[in-house]
């Protein structure tokens, strides 16, 4: 028997999860490797299966968790060279990582160099992986101004650190005095309260009139629709994510006018498995970054798997900044 958090119904994390023993999971299969998980990255992306809103969703029970680091202790054919590797990997859903153990497919699990700490680890594949794409399919390059919603939270800093890493400007927004700062601490040569100001105006003015050359929008809601006002000429649009609600629906004519691009990006739903050398590629980078220093993931907050359902209530409520880490193999936390 294992510990898993498991969901038996949809609704908020704090109400509908709790931890439960459970059989541990079969030996894996053909292709497929066991982790002993050591740590779990959360997202809003948690929230939403919690819920039932996430694009993907698997009925109850269910255990969220799409980001670990962890050991091999099991492989199935195919899979043996990665017997007893330190790895990152990202469940397929229902078998989600918050759990003692975990099995995956072993085409989404990358070794985990020895420099990077676990802890760090965690925090990269869904919120480094969806910054480092969202760039990338933006064409950001140097020189050019990159607006990030929610600046302050995983993907916000995520993405301010690699655009700035790229020779890119950043503007961010934050609610809050606190969280602008934290956007100013990361590398955002401007952050905007939007508690307190018309972001669009406040945008304007810092680049002149000109506009950004990208946005990148985890908030979606009206947010997305008022963001196509903040672009320059031929300004692409990323959205990455709705935590705000769904968005309005966009006049294509806007876009003509613009001469804009609205790109949509979806990576862990997608890219693991549709474009598994990519991704591969990404995380080499983003190893080399860690190591630079130029990658800083801010995790915030460690918990216990029993505090995991009072983070995650804290991170719907945008109670939180950077990463909270769900940690596993500690003695304390494994009682």
């Amino acid at each position: 028997m294992i510990r898993r958090l498991v969901a038996y119904d949809t609704g908020e994390p704090g109400r509908v999860l709790s931890v439960a023993e459970r059989p541990d999971d079969p030996a894996p299969g053909p292709g497929e490797v066991q982790l002993a998980v050591r740590t779990v990255g959360l997202n809003y992306l948690d929230v939403s299966l919690c819920r039932g809103e996430y694009p993907v969703r698997p009925e109850p029970p269910m255990t969220p968790g799409v980001e670990a680091a962890g050991r091999v202790v099991a492989a199935g054919a195919g899979a043996e060279h990665l017997l007893d590797q330190e790895v990152i990997a990202c469940p397929a859903l229902p078998r989600g990582a918050l759990g003692d153990t975990v099995t995956v497919d072993a085409t989404v699990v990358v070794p985990r160099p020895s420099s990077v700490d676990p802890t760090v680890a965690a925090a990269l594949p869904v919120t480094y992986q969806t910054a480092w794409f969202a760039l990338e399919r933006a064409g950001v390059t140097a020189g050019q101004t990159v607006l990030v919603h929610a600046g302050a939270g995983g993907v916000g800093i995520a993405v301010t650190q690699l655009a700035v890493a790229r020779g890119a400007r950043v503007v961010a927004t934050a609610g809050g005095p606190a969280k602008t700062e934290v956007c100013r601490a990361q590398g955002a040569s401007v952050a905007i309260d939007y508690t307190g100001e018309d972001f669009v105006a406040a945008v304007r003015e810092a680049t002149d009139g000109q506009g950004v050359d990208v946005v990148v929008d985890p908030v979606g809601g009206d947010l997305l629709a008022r963001s196509l006002d903040c672009l320059a000429f031929e300004g692409r649009l990323v959205s990455v994510g709705a935590a705000g609600g769904p968005p309005p629906p966009v006049d294509p004519a806007r876009l003509i006018a613009a001469n804009a691009d609205l790109i949509g990006l979806s990576w862990g739903s997608q890219y693991p498995w549709r474009r598994p050398e990519a991704v591969a590629a990404a995380y080499r980078a983003l190893f080399d970054l860690c190591d630079s220093g130029a990658v800083r993931p801010p995790v915030s907050r460690v918990v216990s798997l029993a505090q995991t359902p009072v983070a995650l209530d804290d991170l719907a409520a945008r109670r939180t900044t950077g990463k909270i880490i769900v940690r596993l193999d500690d003695e304390e936390e494994r009682g």
